[in-house]
């Protein structure tokens, strides 16, 4: 019947014509998590949940137990709502699938089932034939990480709920240090507004409280370097080390931003600008790596840079193809890094 993005889906839990079911999916989970909440609040009434809401365990789900639920009649309330997380619908028996199947055929009026997968990696093609059922009769729901302004508006407006000022460049950073899951992203910044304690929020509150990605840490090492503070970009090596990332993935996130450098240094030469760069080689939410990458690269020439790409690349080809050790490569390569930069 229905595929709903968030948008689409937000306008439907508005206007409150409910469908007898739902698949929620997707990589996103605060908003699978939100608006699963929402719909089946909207649905049953914020006053009735006591009476007319039930969870279910999808591990160790019999579905029988579920349509059983799905058919009772609602208590002081228009509807009911029935709501199993984490069903293995790619594996479904038959016996389930059949159950799901009967009851969909002829669903309950006033009950609202949902389906919640927490797992980001469920898709329904995996679970093809619980989705050809789902969208018969209802509606699947995909809700994905928000990109560029569907993070940054969300932030400031959360922001100036808690007393806090927000920027548009402030919640940019916020996003580069910690990621763009919203869920963390909303606990990061309730963090800095109480730590800020009303007012601007400004870059140094955000770095005082807000847990760093790895691959925030990584452009860090990468900013000291350029900075040329040895000292501090190799106490942060150490971290990465002894929170045992990868090598692998600290050298590939090292080598992301001197190439977003010399992209945005051969950009700048030729008098483009950042988004002329950020459409060519389709960084889209990530476009701020560019303008932080054309900031960085006015610390070194073009030729310096290419002389740092060739120390890289030849470090990539020891980690992937030699018996050195890994931490070892690593160190060598900042000290080679920090002599070509001078």
């Amino acid at each position: 019947m229905a595929e709903f993005d968030e948008k689409q889906l937000k306008a439907h839990i508005k206007g409150g014509d409910f469908l007898p079911v739902y698949l929620f999916y997707g990589d996103e989970a605060y908003l699978k998590k939100f608006y699963s909440d929402s719909l089946c609040e909207k649905a049953v009434g914020k006053d009735f949940l006591d009476f007319n809401f039930q969870v279910f365990d999808g591990k160790s789900l019999d579905m029988r137990d579920v349509t059983d639920a799905a058919i009772m009649m609602p208590m002081m309330s228009e509807r009911r709502a029935v709501l199993v997380r984490d069903a293995r619908l790619e594996s479904l028996g038959e016996d389930n699938l059949a159950v799901l199947k009967a009851y969909l055929e002829n669903p309950s009026p006033s009950t609202v089932l949902v389906f919640l997968q927490t797992s980001a990696e469920f898709s329904p093609a995996k679970a093809k034939a619980v989705s050809e059922l789902v969208k018969k009769q209802g509606a699947l729901c995909q809700l994905n990480k928000r990109k560029g302004n569907e993070l940054i508006k969300p932030l400031i407006s959360s922001a100036s709920k808690q007393g806090c000022v927000l920027s548009a460049d402030a919640a940019n950073y916020l996003v580069s240090v910690a990621g763009d899951d919203f869920n963390v992203l909303i606990n990061e910044l309730s963090k800095v507004c109480h730590y800020a304690g009303g007012g601007e929020i400004r870059k140094e509150h955000i770095d005082e409280v807000v847990i760093k990605t790895d691959e925030a840490k990584i452009y860090d090492l990468t900013k000291y370097l350029l900075m040329k503070n040895f000292d501090k970009a190799y106490e942060v090596l150490n971290i990465l080390l002894r929170q045992k990332t990868e090598p692998e993935y600290i050298l590939g996130t090292i080598i992301s931003a001197y190439v977003d450098m010399y992209r945005a240094k051969v950009s700048l030469t030729c008098g483009k600008g950042a988004e002329a760069l950020s459409e060519a080689y389709s960084y889209g939410r990530l476009a701020f790596r560019l303008k932080n990458a054309a900031r960085d690269a006015s610390r070194l020439d073009l030729d310096t840079i290419r002389k740092c790409l060739d120390e890289l690349s030849q470090a990539d080809m020891r980690l992937k193809g030699s018996r050195d050790n890994p931490e070892l490569i690593l160190e060598q390569l900042m000290v080679k890094l920090f002599l070509v930069g001078q």
